[in-house]
């Protein structure tokens, strides 16, 4: 992966990450002031791969963290992943990650403060939509092989 994607993917995390500031702290109108679960059955078919592994994403948001956990198998090292709208576009590049959760992509559970992202208050109303209507969002996770997504799945309330 190139430096200059890489970094686009990092400023994207900053950006997007927001999202979730809003649905913890209801600045962008849906208040959530309590814990939300997210899950997410992720599979090569859905992202049109020839991926054949599969795997689950677990997201946790609360007032002032967003969490998540990976498991999958079947797949080469993941390196990136994040949640997109959907619907997912023809296999390929997936060109707006609305929160890329982190550039090594691991099944170690990981979390961030929700104070640590946001740009021009972008970031709250993306958590706002994504705990509002989870549905119209997926979440990929990304590997050598397959860079833009090997496995992925549409969010449900969990």
């Amino acid at each position: 992966m190139s430096n200059s994607r890489m970094r686009g993917l990092r400023a994207a995390t900053l950006a997007g990450a927001a999202v979730i500031v809003a649905a913890a702290t209801g600045t962008a109108g849906a208040r959530t002031r309590s814990t939300v679960v997210l899950k997410a059955t992720l599979t090569g078919h859905y992202l049109h791969t020839t991926a054949t592994g599969h795997g689950t994403a677990t997201l946790t948001f609360t007032p002032t963290k967003a969490c998540w956990k990976f498991t999958y198998s079947g797949i080469d090292t993941p390196n990136i992943s994040g949640i997109h709208q959907t619907p997912p576009p023809a296999a390929g590049y997936h060109k707006v990650s609305i929160f890329p959760y982190t550039a090594t992509t691991s099944e170690k559970p990981g979390c961030e403060a929700l104070d640590r992202w946001g740009h021009n208050g972008a970031g709250p109303r993306w958590a706002a939509k994504i705990v509002a209507n989870p549905t119209r969002f997926y979440v990929i996770i990304g590997t050598g092989r397959y860079p833009n997504g090997a496995i992925g799945g549409v969010l449900q309330r969990g």
